[in-house]
């Protein structure tokens, strides 16, 4: 018995000395990642760049989980838990948060930017942060815009000019200045969820939508879309969101890895997305999808219909954010 028991006193004291040299767990933070797209997207393999950003410079103290393709519910239920702190980042374009902040809004407004040079240095800039910085009284703090490019119109109609969307009914986010933008068209704007799009495209219940030639391509849009305009008319931005409690909360050396990683992985992601729509385009002309340019004429009839829209914005948000960001375009533009 003494025997026996001094056996067992000796393994529990090789397992104790074991245990005390690797020494005590180490704390983890678990950031949890909600956002629309799917798993083949040039947003989600930013995210996962994300992830392997943080994960690596804070020598695993951070961990991050992803979810990607609305599998934690539309963008504003997405936005909805971030606010609760349910998730700690969200990525999501600015018409899932306009409802919140409409300051945002004004990204969304058509033709605002020439092109995606003058889109990044306006959004990256003070002005970006201005548009930002009123997400910070609703529990959000934004710390970088992502993208998805310019949209273009796609219909199951020839889209050359705006009378070409009267009578039909067209997908738009729940975002307001979005759905102003299909009224001045003469479209009736019809919201629908992210997900449930390529169905209700397939099904007639809309006729058209407009994205991103990542987007349209990343949902499979084109198999259900046999008309597609390249119109450029909207910056399609995504915000970089942090449930603001979660990220004050943080460490200074955690707070600044995880903005910075943010930064860095909207880079990358922005440089896959352009890389990536010539060849999309040539996937949809495959398709049998019919492509048109619009000539400067029929552009020029798009951005006079556009006007009523920023009469609309300013009307219900002011014009002061509005004039500072085409102040901005003309002088980073040169015109």
């Amino acid at each position: 018995m003494t025997s026996h028991f001094s056996r067992w006193v000796a393994a529990l004291a090789v397992v104790i000395i074991a245990l005390a040299a690797i020494g005590p767990a180490t704390a983890q933070t678990l950031i949890k990642v909600g956002h629309d797209q799917p798993e083949k997207s040039p947003h989600h393999q930013a995210a996962l760049k994300w992830k392997e950003l943080v994960e690596k410079r804070t020598d695993g103290k951070v961990q991050v989980k992803i979810f990607p393709s609305n599998l934690l519910g539309s963008g504003t239920q997405m936005v909805e838990q971030l606010q609760a702190g349910a998730l700690e980042v969200v990525i999501l374009p600015t018409g899932w948060v306009a409802p919140l902040a409409p300051s945002v809004s004004v990204l969304d407004l058509p033709f605002l930017f020439p092109n995606r040079k003058v889109a990044y240095e306006v959004i990256d800039g003070p002005v970006g942060g201005e548009i930002l910085k009123p997400l910070n009284k609703v529990n959000i703090e934004g710390v970088a815009f992502w993208e998805s490019g310019f949209k273009q119109f796609t219909g199951d109609f020839p889209i050359r000019t705006p009378n070409d969307y009267k009578g039909h009914k067209i997908r738009t986010m729940p975002a307001p200045v979005i759905q102003e933008q299909f009224k001045a068209f003469g479209a009736t704007p019809t919201a629908i969820d992210f997900k449930e799009l390529y169905m209700a495209l397939q099904q007639k219940v809309v006729d058209g939508q407009e994205n991103p030639i990542a987007t349209i391509a990343s949902m499979r849009f084109f198999e259900v879309q046999k008309h597609m305009t390249l119109s450029d008319h909207g910056f399609l931005a995504y915000i970089f969101m942090f449930n603001k409690p979660f990220l004050e909360g943080q460490p200074d050396d955690i707070r600044k890895i995880l903005v910075d990683a943010a930064l860095e992985a909207r880079d990358y992601e922005r440089k896959i997305i352009a890389e990536a729509e010539k060849k999309h385009l040539a996937t949809f002309r495959e398709a049998g999808v019919e492509i048109t340019e619009l000539t400067d004429e029929q552009r020029a009839a798009f951005k006079d219909a556009s006007q009523k829209v920023y009469d609309w914005w300013a009307e219900k948000n002011g014009a002061d954010m509005l004039d500072r960001i085409r102040n901005e375009v003309k002088k980073v533009s040169g015109n």
